[in-house]
């Protein structure tokens, strides 16, 4: 799964409220297969 521009994820440890915006999708044939990961660890899901 790729990142894709205009994307939300947010962080999925209650009460941490870390969120993240994706500007810019990858370039070229990069693509990725896994969630990204808060700053605390835990798995960040699609809002």
């Amino acid at each position: 799964m790729a990142l894709q521009e205009g994307e939300r994820y947010r962080c999925t440890k209650p009460g941490c409220g870390c969120e993240i915006q994706v500007t810019q999708g990858p370039r070229g044939d990069a693509a990725g297969d896994q969630d990204p990961r808060c700053c605390c660890g835990q798995e960040m899901e699609k809002v």
